[in-house]
């Protein structure tokens, strides 16, 4: 029988830690290799902490999600990939703006 494996895929930094994060740290504890996949930097991704909100991280979020992605998969138990694709922002209007060069909607598959 095959090694049981777990792979979790969100779309940026961050969202390991709100989704499901109790459960890949409960199979990683339980030896089973989890990996998280994450789609994008979170470079156009709000700051929810208002202590944070800060122009000095404005400017690093890049560096600092990466940092914070890090430091989750540490304490998660996890192994972590980056899939590099640029954060969209969810751009909004009618039509919508164009779609940053980067990003998943705009690369070639």
């Amino acid at each position: 029988m095959s090694e049981l494996r777990l792979m979790a895929v969100h779309a940026h930094p961050d969202d390991e830690s709100s989704k499901g994060a109790a459960t890949m740290a409960r199979y990683a504890d339980e030896g089973v290799r989890v990996l998280v996949v994450t789609l994008t930097g979170g470079e156009r991704g709000d700051i929810l902490n208002p202590a944070m909100d800060l122009p000095e991280v404005h400017g690093r979020m890049t560096e600092i999600r990466r940092d914070e992605m890090a430091k989750a998969a540490e304490i998660l138990g996890v192994e972590h990939h980056w899939l590099g694709f640029v954060d969209s922002g969810l751009p909004e209007g009618d039509p919508p703006p164009p779609l940053p060069d980067g990003c998943l909607g705009v690369v070639p598959l």
